[in-house]
């Protein structure tokens, strides 16, 4: 689950890089060169850009596995022990589950079957 881990630390990243990645260009372009200030397809541009490959399927498995989080009843408790856990990194499980206010075991459960979500994602099998 160390790969999981991981793709999840830097799942914020990730997003912010792609945000930019979509981000459109406001500036007008001008020139002195004949048909140099002309429109750009930046929509088209925009659309087509991505992540290098590796890092949006890291993405992708990242942003799946919360959508099924966010689909869950106790949603934000979750995405709590999560920001808490592994984006800001401000406290372990044991500590997570005590400001949220969830026994350590729920922490565990919930933490474990996120990270299992993401290795199904990327395309990890779970052993049997």
């Amino acid at each position: 689950m160390g790969f999981a881990r991981w793709m999840v630390r830097k799942y914020p990243e990730r997003a912010a890089a792609l945000g930019d990645l979509h981000a459109m260009k406001v500036t007008a372009r001008y020139s002195l060169e004949p048909g140099g200030g002309g429109p750009e397809r930046t929509t088209e541009a925009v659309a087509t850009r991505q992540l290098p490959e590796d890092e949006q399927k890291e993405y992708d498995a990242v942003r799946a596995a919360l959508e099924r989080v966010i689909a869950a009843p106790d949603a934000d408790a979750r995405l709590k022990l999560i920001r808490m856990v592994h984006w800001d990194r401000s406290c372990g499980l044991y500590a997570a589950a005590q400001k949220i206010g969830i026994s350590e075991i729920t922490a565990k459960r919930w933490n474990g079957s996120f990270l299992r979500d993401v290795g199904r994602n990327y395309g990890w099998h779970p052993k049997r």
